[in-house]
């Protein structure tokens, strides 16, 4: 008798795709742009997540900003500083600044880094945010009942990274907001902007504009001839 030997089955291997190393994502350009068309960031402004420098190289192009100053906890990553933002202790070894402006790594980093940045500037910070980051969890509700943000500018979703397959381009489960506390401010403002009214508007990193492009429109602003919808 002739025994036929069992067909070994196939095994599809499908590589996933988890979070990106120490929660960097490189924010578009028109986080930036739509930020400066609602408030005027001047002065020194300090970057304490400068990752490639998606923020801080469009604040260069802007008029008012005197100086910039950056910080990464990532040795690898070109800044002037390499320290734990979320540690209150680097924050007294980084220059005095006006504002921070910002994208910080998100779930359990966000709060101590905003907290941190808001003892730091002397007029405000301005940072991109989880909508959710309102909600009054146990590590920063005592902070956003003494310091409500002043406007929060909720933005589209944008397409960070690549869903667990890496086949196409996905969105986290709640937007981003930019939150901004301005510690002149006597109001609150909740902003909403729609993509089709953001100039240079793009869904993923695969279509964004160039560097180029980004800083003209930063300077069109800047000369008042982008007016806010």
């Amino acid at each position: 008798m002739t025994i036929a030997p069992l067909l070994a089955p196939e095994i599809t291997v499908i590589e996933t795709v988890t979070r990106h190393p120490l929660n960097f994502y490189e924010s578009p350009s028109w986080f930036t742009t739509e930020l400066l068309r609602r408030v005027k960031l001047s002065g020194v402004i300090g970057e304490p997540c400068v990752g490639h420098g998606a923020i801080a190289s469009l604040l260069r192009a802007w008029p008012d900003t005197q100086r910039i100053w950056t910080n990464d906890i990532d040795v690898h990553k070109g800044a002037d500083y390499h320290y734990d933002a979320t540690l209150t202790e680097s924050w007294d070894k980084f220059s005095e600044c006006d504002w921070i402006c910002t994208n910080p790594p998100y779930v359990e980093f966000a709060a101590p880094i905003i907290k941190n940045a808001y003892q730091k500037a002397r007029i405000g910070v301005a940072a991109f945010l989880l909508t959710s980051f309102l909600e009054p969890c146990d590590d920063r509700a005592d902070f956003l009942q003494q310091h409500p943000p002043s406007l929060v500018l909720i933005l589209p979703r944008f397409c960070f990274r690549k869903d667990k397959r890496g086949t196409r381009w996905a969105t986290d489960n709640v937007t981003i907001s930019c939150f901004v506390w301005d510690k002149r401010a006597t109001t609150q403002r909740i902003i909403v902007r729609p993509k089709s009214e953001i100039i240079g508007f793009y869904k993923n990193p695969e279509q964004a504009i160039s560097q180029e492009r980004a800083e003209e429109i930063v300077r069109a602003i800047a000369k008042g001839e982008l007016c806010n919808n």
